[in-house]
């Protein structure tokens, strides 16, 4: 039943009741460690899987996610620390 509507929805219709399926390109099976057989399910779009790095501290569902697809490296530079001190007296 998954692999028939899996196949449906990345199916071209060709015309005379004709479909193709390219299965190699627009279908694949991702196993994920835990669950049921019956947990099973179709997406229709992109599975972002993550690996816990902070166990309690990382958030296991993201309602409305904002993501980016980036083609370059990021980069992430530590700033450096400015501390701005004002005296206004001399015993300051």
């Amino acid at each position: 039943d998954m692999a028939l509507d899996a196949a449906t929805i990345v199916g071209v219709d060709l015309g005379q009741g004709l479909r193709e399926v390219d299965i190699k390109k627009y279908i694949k099976v991702e196993k994920v460690p835990g669950g049921q057989l019956e947990d099973s399910t179709v997406l229709r779009g992109v599975m972002i899987n993550k690996d816990v790095v902070a166990p309690g501290k990382m958030k296991r569902r993201i309602v409305n996610p904002r993501i980016i697809l980036l083609d370059c490296p990021l980069e992430y530079k530590k700033g450096e620390n400015q501390t701005n001190a004002e005296l206004a007296n001399e015993e300051d």
